[in-house]
């Protein structure tokens, strides 16, 4: 088995990348991602008291502001097993400025895990082979997709980064896709709507005041 995906490559404690969103303003941000669990990742564990700032999750987090200014969107959290790690098997809650804004699946039936073992036959974040107790953590009707509206207008980046707190050669998430859609303050176009396709390849409608900021991304094999 193949897999196209991506993860976090350096000793750092997080890789990020920027998404311009060229200056538009907007209110809403919609998305969501698909990735893999690799090793021991553990959700909030032990990140309580961690800012915004820094690592505070084994997982993927979307922010908009530029470092030392981050404001937080949407947490991709991973547990270690599908049996323990997320808040909705008896792991620990996140920081308060994440709130109800997270996703935390696991990859691992469990519940024992392997350092550096890529679980490939459950992806994670697709609301798809919940099992067990962690049924709870796919029970919100919106899963696999986000969406967040912010009280103001704002016109800033967003940033995704992929974070773990033990190095990449013991655990790591590899991203396979995202989308990524910011609903703008005023249509930039003279039209009223344009199509995409689902990933089961049937069309939808979006307003054209929805602009993609990324559909679709496939990174390079991990």
């Amino acid at each position: 088995m193949i897999l196209s995906s991506c993860g976090k490559k350096s000793t750092a404690p997080c890789d990020s990348f920027t998404i311009t969103t060229s200056g538009a303003s907007y209110r809403t941000v919609c998305g969501r991602f698909r990735g893999y669990q690799i090793g021991s990742i553990d959700a909030f564990y032990n990140y309580i008291s961690r800012s915004i700032e820094t690592y505070y999750v084994d997982g993927v987090t979307v922010t908009y502001g530029s470092p030392g200014s981050r404001h937080h969107v949407y947490t991709y959290a991973a547990g270690v097993s599908e049996t323990n790690g997320c808040p909705c098997t008896g792991g620990l809650a996140p920081p308060s400025f994440v709130g109800s804004d997270y996703y935390c699946e696991s990859g691992n039936p469990g519940p024992d895990w392997l350092g550096t073992q890529l679980y490939s036959s459950d992806v994670l974040w697709d609301r798809q082979q919940c099992g067990g107790i962690e049924i709870t953590c796919c029970n919100p009707p919106d899963l696999p997709w986000f969406c967040k509206t912010f009280p103001t207008p704002i016109s800033e980046d967003l940033e995704v980064r992929i974070c773990t707190d033990q190095g990449f050669n013991d655990e790591n998430v590899a991203i396979e896709s995202f989308e990524l859609y910011i609903q703008v303050a005023i249509p930039l176009m003279n039209i009223q709507a344009v199509s995409v396709f689902n990933p089961d390849n049937t069309l939808r409608q979006l307003e054209i005041s929805w602009i993609p900021v990324v559909i679709s991304l496939t990174w390079k094999p991990y």
